[in-house]
């Protein structure tokens, strides 16, 4: 372990993504993975999972000081940040996400950062680039990405950037797994496919960034695993769990969608413009890329049959 990679988001659903993926690759780096409190069962947990990982104590509000933490725990160059915010839910926003995201850029090119990995968010595919949507946590990401455009003109602080579509993670057991669900029913119409992607699906490009620099330097790539119309969502699920897709009444989810506007605009968006990654070109890249099917048996926490 010659060098060092600094994972956000280590216990959440992303970071702890990339940790896996960097850990089953059998890299050579040491991972130092950012928490908020390194006494937590999550936190424990995970290290206690690879002598590889280290944890590192810090807060995104704070970047500069995440660098100097970090090399309290390590002696190895940090070589790489997986650079990833939460922008809803847990007294996160949008605004924010922003601060976070420009922050982090940042101090990783005043620490000498060499490679940056940052998880976005798909808006059209090839559009993406112009395209800051009128969604707020969207925007965000957008404005983060033109940040490190900018920023790294110049230095030797190579990136890539993820774009991933909606998670099929959002299911989950329970009222906001139904939420989303009826969200999707009440909003787009039903020949209208929405793109998602499996999270431990982003923690392998993220990894893969990270293995082979040289062929994902400069590169934004959308990421999404499937691509299904609402019925198909629920047909998929029937299948291969043998229930019914779970629901709440379409009133509540309408209730919700107007009181949270984030996720109104995104469901609208969802409709009116849509994801627009390139799944077959990226199954090239990744054979075992997971759709539907395969993560509800291999990743979620239903039961399959």
């Amino acid at each position: 372990m010659s060098r060092a990679v600094l994972i956000t988001g280590a216990t959440g659903k992303q970071g702890g993504a990339v940790i896996k993926a960097l850990l089953k690759a059998n890299t050579d780096f040491e991972i130092l993975a950012l928490t908020r409190d390194a006494q937590s069962a999550s936190a424990q947990k995970l290290a206690k999972s690879s002598p590889k990982i280290k944890l590192v104590t810090g807060n995104l509000d704070d970047a500069e000081s995440i660098f100097s933490k970090a090399k309290e725990v390590t002696k190895k160059p940090i070589w790489g940040v997986f650079s990833v915010q939460a922008a809803i839910g847990g007294g996160a926003n949008s605004r924010k996400e922003e601060v976070q995201g420009k922050a982090l850029i940042d101090a990783s090119l005043k620490n000498n950062i060499e490679f940056f990995v940052y998880s976005s968010v798909d808006r059209g595919g090839a559009a993406s680039d112009d395209n800051p949507t009128d969604i707020p946590h969207f925007i965000s990401k957008h404005r983060i990405e033109q940040h490190l455009y900018a920023k790294t003109r110049g230095s030797d602080m190579g990136w890539t950037v993820l774009r991933p579509v909606a998670f099929f993670d959002n299911l989950v057991p329970g009222f906001m797994g139904k939420v989303f669900n009826t969200s999707w029913k009440i909003n787009l119409k039903k020949d209208r496919k929405l793109q998602l992607i499996a999270t431990s699906d982003i923690g392998f490009f993220a990894a893969e960034a990270f293995t082979k620099p040289d062929e994902y330097a400069g590169k934004k790539l959308s990421l999404a695993g499937d691509e299904l119309t609402y019925e198909e969502w629920a047909a998929v699920f029937k299948q291969k769990t043998g229930e019914d897709l779970p629901l709440t009444f379409e009133f509540v989810a309408s209730f919700i969608n107007w009181m949270v506007k984030e996720l109104g605009y995104m469901f609208r968006w969802f409709q009116n413009v849509g994801y627009g990654a390139d799944i077959p070109s990226l199954k090239k890249l990744n054979p075992e890329l997971k759709d539907f099917a395969t993560w509800l048996e291999q990743d979620s926490q239903f039961r399959t049959r």
